[in-house]
């Protein structure tokens, strides 16, 4: 796994300011929940009109979710974070250790725990460990006992007998 280093943003734990660029990712948050629920709208009244389409959709999500489920990540591979939301609370949160920050890949807001308020984004944010140390690497294989190495003076030996050996072959294949 290739070496990330986790950045910081701003210090959860202290006071913090909010940016004009913290209230325009949660407006664009915002505008984005309100969008995924007028389409929600839409597909809900889809399958009230269509059982059929219901069926096959839950068939769908079903799948989907069971997909998600059959694949975890080892401990060693999660990194957790303290972030401080847009709400104002804090709390952690886990991430993939490849990600270098806890806003990446379309995790730049959550449901607060606290509050309830969804979308909150995260406004700043720490790392604070992996969840689990990585296992020990795999230790090299065990070298041969000393007692079975040749010593120079037989290595020596053995190489003036294969040189030998591979002037006479020449020499029989010449003949």
């Amino acid at each position: 796994m290739a070496d990330v280093s986790h950045e910081r943003h701003g210090v959860p734990l202290e006071a913090y300011e909010l940016t004009r660029r913290d209230h325009a990712s949660q407006k664009s948050s915002d505008q984005i929940r309100d969008a995924v629920n007028k389409q929600m709208e839409k597909w809900q009244a889809e399958e009230e009109a269509d059982p059929k389409l219901r069926e096959q959709r839950n068939a769908h999500r079903k799948k989907g979710l069971e997909m998600l489920g059959a694949f975890k990540n080892p401990d060693h591979q999660i990194m957790r974070w303290r972030v401080r939301l847009y709400c104002g609370h804090i709390v952690e949160k886990k991430r993939h250790c490849t990600m270098a920050n806890p806003r990446m890949h379309g995790s730049s807001s959550m449901r607060c725990p606290d509050c309830g308020k969804d979308p909150s984004d995260i406004v700043a944010y720490e790392p604070l460990g992996l969840v689990a140390e990585p296992p020990n690497p795999r230790k090299p294989p065990a070298q041969a006992p000393k007692s079975n190495r040749l010593t120079r003076t037989q290595l020596e030996q053995r190489i003036a007998a294969l040189e030998a050996e591979n002037t006479r072959l020449k020499t029989a294949q010449g003949s």
